[in-house]
């Protein structure tokens, strides 16, 4: 190791989302000499642009409420979810950290408020965690503590390389074509969303929605992570594990929760998921169906009536997202021919292509349904049970298209170390945030585990880059 000193810096973070600031914060607080570089013009990421809701067990909002959950309870849960698609000891630490992360950032002025604690899907126990200003709160806290550090933060940084010594230890990264050395690099330059080659590369059930798919992430996430470790030696894990929404593709924004009052039908005319289940429940079971392509139905009291879901309200009133299933937008859609309206149901299922016969009995079983106020097939709220029957009727094609969270990418062991496919951690480089593909796994645990990642492998990284900086 060079003498201290000798290097520019002892840990390098490139990126400054979520997970970059949270790493460079914790290597500062460890007393070394740390760098930020971030390839855009401001910090935040993919966090500031997210719901910020966080996935956690064990907190003091469960608690408050007498909710009784543990690490283990997660641990075990997302393990009988995903299997052998996470790497067990990595999942194990994060179960064990996340609610000290969340308590860490409520130390930084985040609220979570016990009243805004929810259950992933309805049914499973309440770890979701949501924060009052969203995901832009959660940047701005981290930025404001990042401020406060002696923390070299550079804009519009891209690294081009990450500089090996001849016996494989960190040594810096190349930026603009100058060396910039240290003893540690934190790679958290978030996923691979908006680079279509990776895209292509990691998620082959991408191809299947075709033209629709497009990012809400960050436009920089362009897998700038993935290829820097890789061309360390690092293995690329991960192929078709990210969450792609179902959407109307009535306009390119976030879509988070779908018009849970309708009848959603494959290009069978049937069935397939109940319709006010959890969104990413919907998008896996959409991803299931042919084509990935599923139509939503409705008559015209729906249309009418048709209201966003309430859990979306604040999030519209602050801009951080549209929604697609309100009265206005359907005028709009009908307008460009996007919507499809028939008079009868069997004209709908010609102008859609849906066999008729299986159509009409599919109405009709749930029409029944929703008279007898139960959902005997898929167990759908009696809530959200709405008949159709008053015309015209309505028909909108939904496809699972909106990338959000791209779970593929770096191999990394429990301590966020860097692995090449030997299981080898690579001497000084460590990944954190949507870069690392152990994490994630083919089903998506939950909403708010994307941030919980990020902000417990982010505080997790910077420490131990810290660490073997020595003294």
């Amino acid at each position: 190791m060079a003498e201290a000193g000798a290097e520019d810096f002892d840990v390098i973070v490139l990126g400054g989302g979520g997970a970059g600031m949270s790493a460079a914060i914790h290597a500062a607080d460890a007393g070394k000499r740390v760098a930020l570089l971030e390839a855009g013009d401001r910090l935040g990421g993919s966090t500031a642009l997210a719901g910020g809701v966080f996935y956690a067990a064990g907190t003091r909002a469960q608690r408050e409420l007498g909710i009784k959950d543990s690490a283990d309870a997660m641990y075990l849960d997302i393990l009988g979810l995903n299997g052998d698609t996470v790497f067990k000891p990595a999942l194990r630490r994060l179960c064990d950290e996340a609610a000290g992360a969340m308590e860490w950032l409520t130390s930084l002025g985040v609220e979570f408020p016990a009243t805004r604690l929810s259950s992933p899907n309805g049914r499973s126990v309440p770890r979701s965690h949501e924060p009052v200003g969203f995901g832009m709160r959660i940047a701005e806290c981290l930025d404001t503590a990042l401020s406060q550090r002696p923390v070299d933060v550079v804009r519009r940084a891209r690294a081009e390389k990450i500089l090996l010594s001849e016996t494989g230890n960190v040594r810096g990264v190349l930026v603009d074509g100058e060396p910039i050395t240290c003893r540690a690099v934190v790679i958290a330059t978030g996923g691979f969303g908006g680079d279509p080659a990776w895209v292509e590369r990691m998620l082959p059930k991408a191809r299947r929605p075709g033209s629709w798919v497009w990012h809400v992430g960050n436009k920089d996430n362009r897998g700038d992570g993935l290829r820097l470790a890789e061309e360390c030696g690092a293995q690329i894990q991960g192929v078709d594990s990210g969450l792609l929404l179902a959407t109307p593709n009535f306009h390119h924004d976030l879509e988070v929760l779908g018009p849970d009052w309708a009848l959603v039908v494959n290009l069978n005319g049937e069935r397939f998921t109940r319709e006010d289940g959890a969104y990413w429940e919907i998008a896996e079971a959409l991803e299931a169906q042919l084509d990935s392509r599923a139509f939503v139905i409705f008559d015209r009291t729906m249309f009418e009536g048709a209201k966003p879901h309430p859990r979306v309200l604040e999030a519209l009133a602050a801009g951080v997202i549209t929604v697609s299933w309100v009265p206005r937008m359907f005028e709009e859609q009908l307008a460009k021919g996007r919507i499809i309206e028939a008079a009868s149901i069997e004209e709908l299922s010609r102008v859609t292509g849906l066999p008729a016969k299986s159509l009409a009995d599919t109405i009709a079983r749930y029409n029944d349904a929703a008279h007898a106020g139960q959902d005997r097939q898929f167990g759908k709220g009696a809530a959200s049970l709405k008949p159709i029957e008053t015309p015209p009727f309505y028909a909108v094609e939904v496809r699972p298209a909106i990338l959000t969270v791209t779970g593929g990418g770096v191999r990394v062991d429990a301590a966020t170390r860097v692995c090449s496919a030997s299981g080898q951690a690579i001497p000084g480089l460590f990944a954190a945030g949507e870069t690392v593909g152990s994490l994630y796994g083919r089903h998506y645990a939950g909403t708010g585990y994307a941030i919980a990642s990020s902000i417990t492998f982010g505080r997790v990284a910077g420490q131990e880059a810290a660490a073997v900086c020595g003294r």
